[in-house]
């Protein structure tokens, strides 16, 4: 077997276990106040960043964090925790799934990854794995950083920690220990919400997804800001 095709087989198997691993506890039915009827204030901007998109270009972090209302999780495609990246990956299938025919959002909803693990999860892998999720009215952006260095600044800007895994000789090993986090952004580059998985569902970020979309009617996804 190629090393393309053996890749792009690990992939779908991927995508399936991140589908399948997450919400394996049934969810508590939770009353949720109607979207528009609260507040989501306003909690710290968006960093400056730079980051490479599925085709190996650089591209500013801004480019997909302004202009449309934005949900972002931070995420690596060899993870295997069930209450860490799967839970985010299954949250944002369901939540593009609605959204798709939801008119309030479907025009206006980004959906954005990056990528942990730079040295692994390379632009190519990056590009499967979009390729995965291509279509509809409401995209899903995979990026990555050029080295780990770089994506340093980000990370801690974004409080997000992460410890790598290592094995008896000191070595890294392939795990990333990273406590799960997905971003609620607004179309001005404003961070409005943060998850983790104990509060992240797709009906409570659907219901914060359209907060945002009512409060700017003019948020549009059709094009990155360059």
């Amino acid at each position: 077997m190629s090393a393309s095709r053996n890749f792009a087989r690990v992939a779908g198997a991927l995508a399936l276990a991140f589908a399948a691993t997450a919400f394996a506890m049934e969810p508590a039915v939770l009353r949720l106040p109607a979207p528009g009827s609260y507040a989501l204030h306003p909690i710290q901007r968006m960093p400056v960043a730079s980051l490479l998109d599925a085709q190996g270009r650089r591209t500013p972090l801004s480019a997909y964090t302004r202009k449309a209302v934005t949900a972002l999780g931070f995420f690596y495609s060899r993870c295997a925790d069930p209450l860490g990246c799967p839970v985010a990956w299954s949250t944002f299938e369901e939540t593009r799934k609605q959204a798709e025919t939801d008119p309030l959002l479907k025009g206006r909803l980004r959906l954005v990854f990056v990528s942990l693990d730079p040295a692994r999860d390379t632009p190519s892998v990056m590009r499967m794995l979009e390729a995965q999720e291509r279509g509809g009215d409401v995209p899903w952006v995979f990026l990555t950083g050029a080295s780990e260095a770089e994506m340093t600044p980000l990370l801690a800007a974004m409080g997000q920690d992460i410890a790598y895994e290592t094995d008896r000789a000191g070595k890294r090993a392939g795990a990333i220990n990273h406590m799960l986090k997905v971003f609620l952004i607004d179309p001005e580059g404003w961070v409005r919400e943060i998850y983790s998985t104990a509060f992240l569902t797709p009906e409570g970020l659907l219901n914060d997804l359209r907060t945002l979309a009512m409060e700017y009617p003019d948020a549009s996804n059709s094009v990155a800001v360059k």
